[in-house]
């Protein structure tokens, strides 16, 4: 093929053509489940055209959202004897697994997406709403075969685990979140009901949605109070209390959120006994605290993944709206409010540990063993670095999404040689000039990109000096930095991907040119 300079009058002409022209054909973002399109959870494909030179958006409606990748059905038998060995060790304290009790809209899927960048994809067990329930018997038994486990599940799941997770929660003011909840409800109304005919989801789930696309907040808390508490109502303090680990899945006609003053006291307790607890308000504090308390490097910003857009506010509503919405969330004020002293609590720990400390640093990562000894990353295990979401997969290649910033990291060690190239495999990208435009350094000095249309995507490559590159046993710092970052929602009005994405990176690839004998 011919090559041609990265930021050269050809490739931009090049670049051009292959995001303008029609394409022969068209197919569907492929799950690796095997599934494509909508979900009952989070709806949408991306549309895209394979063709000789790579491949090119065609319509970017609702954007699948990469946990769903990540979530596949992963059970004991896939896994291998690598994903088994040495698991809990090189990512957890003490050798413990990570229980993530996802409290719906709380900012969890962002801090989910984080997490997962962490993991290999094949030590992460999702809890999911569409699992049969012989899968999720299946999940019960095998929770500590896994690394990461997540999900809208109770504490109560922590009594399943033969050895204490490490467990992390995160929890939001309770009438924000009430708003978000009920404005994310009435935006999904068409697609449950969807779901619902295909038998995918309960008539019970079918009928709240539809209820709150049919009538206001108001309406709603009224003439639909059942609803309402299972959805706006103390979901938190529910989560933190109930022992019934199946009936939020279930979702029968007779399941029901309801707390008494007796379980707010369990929930505080229960709320104490987590690891890390965290406030959607404080979301950056609590990732700084999280990778503080967990003992591994800061994670990079995160995500604003499945916010909402366009909802109602607190000063919006009238006073007896505010009143009833008040009275349904009483007990997850007062448990808000406890974890906020908490948080406090434990922040100001961590601040002054760290004052404390002449090295003021966590645990040295670069001896995990998952990345010690890579030259390359392809994106099927924990990513070596930050500004990434976590994993999606297209065919049969993984790759992942720079974002939510201009600005990623790869950390790769050096392969025995003299000379060297630094390759990167581009299979998406958001725009034109997220390709021509992208600058990466290693080790902090800008390398010269070339760039080689291949079918399904571009290859970057770039020659490196041997003295750029670090002596063996150290690791390199590969940093990757797009124009900038967009937003799919934003682009087309019809998505909900929230997302602020640049490039998809299949592969990170640093080689030898000619190698030591």
């Amino acid at each position: 093929m011919e090559r041609h300079s990265f930021k050269g009058t050809h490739l931009k002409m090049i670049l051009r053509d292959f995001l303008g022209r029609s394409p022969p054909k068209a197919k569907y973002f492929t799950m690796p489940d095997g599934t494509g399109g909508a979900s009952p959870g989070r709806t949408g494909q991306t549309r895209l055209s394979s063709g000789k030179r790579g491949i090119k958006f065609l319509l970017l409606l609702r954007l699948k959202p990469m946990n769903e990748c990540t979530d596949r059905q992963v059970l004991p038998s896939e896994r291998t004897s690598t994903d088994r060995t040495g698991r809990h060790s090189a990512n957890s304290p003490a050798g413990r697994p990570l229980f993530f009790l996802h409290v719906p809209k709380t900012a969890g899927t962002s801090l989910r997406e984080l997490l997962s960048t962490r993991f290999a994809r094949t030590d992460i067990l999702a809890f999911n709403r569409n699992d049969p329930p012989q899968v999720r018997s299946q999940k019960l038994a095998t929770l500590d075969q896994f690394g990461f486990i997540h999900g809208h599940e109770p504490f109560a799941l922590v009594d399943n685990f033969q050895n204490r997770p490490f467990v992390v929660t995160i929890l939001r003011n309770p009438l924000e979140r009430a708003l978000s909840v009920f404005h994310y409800m009435r935006r999904q109304a068409p697609v449950v009901s969807e779901a619902l005919e295909k038998g995918q989801i309960s008539s019970a789930r079918a009928h709240d949605y539809a209820a709150s696309a049919r009538l206001q907040l108001r309406e709603f808390l009224h003439h639909e109070p059942l609803a309402a508490s299972r959805h706006l109502g103390n979901i938190q303090t529910w989560l933190l209390t109930t022992t019934a680990l199946n009936a939020r899945f279930e979702y029968r006609e007779d399941y029901n959120v309801s707390v008494s003053q007796s379980d707010l006291s369990r929930a505080k307790e229960h709320l104490s006994l987590c690891d890390v607890v965290g406030l959607t308000e404080r979301i950056r504090e609590s990732v700084d605290l999280l990778s503080w308390s967990w003992q591994v490097r800061p994670f990079g910003e995160i995500s604003t993944a499945n916010r909402s857009n366009g909802r109602e506010t607190l000063n919006s509503l009238d006073r007896s709206t505010l009143a009833a919405l008040m009275e349904f969330t009483s007990c997850d004020q007062e448990l808000y409010n406890f974890a906020c002293e908490l948080f406090e609590e434990r922040h100001q720990k961590m601040i002054r540990q760290r004052l404390l400390s002449s090295a003021n640093r966590v645990r040295d990562e670069s001896a995990n063993p998952y990345i010690s000894d890579r030259t390359a990353c392809a994106f099927e295990g924990p990513i070596p670095g930050d500004g990434w979401y976590a994993p999606e997969r297209w065919g049969e290649r993984w790759f992942s999404w720079t974002g939510p910033t201009r600005d990623s990291t790869i950390e790769l060690a050096s392969p025995p040689g003299r000379e060297f190239c630094l390759t990167l495999g581009v299979l998406h990208a958001m725009n034109a000039e997220s390709l021509i435009s992208t600058e990466v350094h290693l080790n902090g000095v800008a390398l010269q990109l070339q760039v080689t249309p291949e079918e399904g995507g571009f290859i970057l490559t770039a020659g490196v000096a041997g003295t750029t590159v670090r002596p063996r046993g150290e690791m390199n710092r590969i940093a990757i930095r797009v124009p900038g970052v967009m937003r799919p929602c934003e682009q087309d009005s019809t998505a909900d991907d929230s997302r602020l994405l640049g490039i998809a990176v299949y592969r990170v690839e640093l080689t030898a040119t000619d190698p030591d004998s």
